[in-house]
Order: structure tokens, then C-alpha cells, then sequence
């Protein structure tokens, strides 16, 4: 059956085993990787600036670090930047490219430091057009 698995990837140590839980879950499966450059605080002039070049700098780390991930566990991914509200962009993401099913890595934070710090994964849980998967 083919399966399209989208993995939200920060770099961060659940997004590293949201990332293995699909490779080793679903070897037959396309898996995207996503990560997201996150626009909110930034104007407009500051994304049309030189300064912008560290933040896709970033993402291209995070995507090289997905790509030894899924070459450590014999697999294959697909790596995707986009820029945007990190929720919206992976749930839009998710609808736009017919995702099948969404891994997410969670922090598993509680109480106050999830109402204050909030939740990616607990928003993008309730928004996406996909079943979804988190992994802590």
C-alpha cells in the first residue's frame, strides 16, 4: 500500500524519534520531511534581508541532519523548507500534498510550562486532515 507520512523535523530529540518511529514503522511508505521556518516576529524586510540566509542556513542543517537520520536506519525521505506559522504550515502542508498520515515528535511538557510554552504537536493534532501520530 502506498502511504505518504509526513514528518514535522526542528532538529529537536522527539522531532530525531518522530522521524526514526516512521522510518522504521512505515519502510515502504513515502516519507516527507518538513521543516519550518517560522516567520512569526519577523517583518517583511527582515525576510527579504541578508540576515535571512542564517534562518534558511538552519533549515538546510535540519534537513541534513534528517538525511544521515534516515541514512542510519536505511532509509529513504524526502526533505521540504517551507516559511510560515509553524502549525499552519505543517497542517496546509499536510492537506496540500495528500498526506496520509502525520508523525510529530512531542516534548510531552504538562500543566503550566505547555500553557505558557505551548504545544505544536497538541495543535497540530486537532488541525490536521490526517491521522496523527505522537512520539515522545
Amino acid at each position: 500500500m502506498d502511504t505518504h507520512i509526513l514528518v514535522p523535523f526542528d532538529g529537536s530529540r522527539p522531532a530525531r524519534h518522530a522521524l526514526e518511529h516512521a522510518l522504521e514503522n512505515f519502510p515502504d511508505a513515502e516519507i516527507t520531511v518538513l521543516t519550518v521556518i517560522d516567520e512569526v516576529g519577523y517583518s517583511s524586510e527582515h525576510l527579504a534581508s541578508e540576515e535571512t540566509g542564517q534562518l534558511f542556513a538552519s533549515a538546510k542543517r535540519r534537513l541534513e541532519t534528517a538525511e544521515a537520520i534516515a541514512d542510519e536506519c536505511g532509509g529513504s525521505i524526502r526533505c521540504v523548507a517551507d516559511i510560515g506559522p509553524t502549525c499552519k504550515t505543517i497542517t496546509e502542508y499536510a492537506e496540500v500534498a495528500d498526506v496520509d498520515h502525520v508523525v510529530i515528535g512531542t516534548h510531552g511538557r504538562t500543566g503550566l510550562s505547555r500553557i505558557i510554552v505551548g504545544s505544536v504537536a497538541e495543535t497540530v493534532i486537532r488541525q490536521s486532515p490526517s491521522p496523527v501520530t505522537a512520539v515522545k
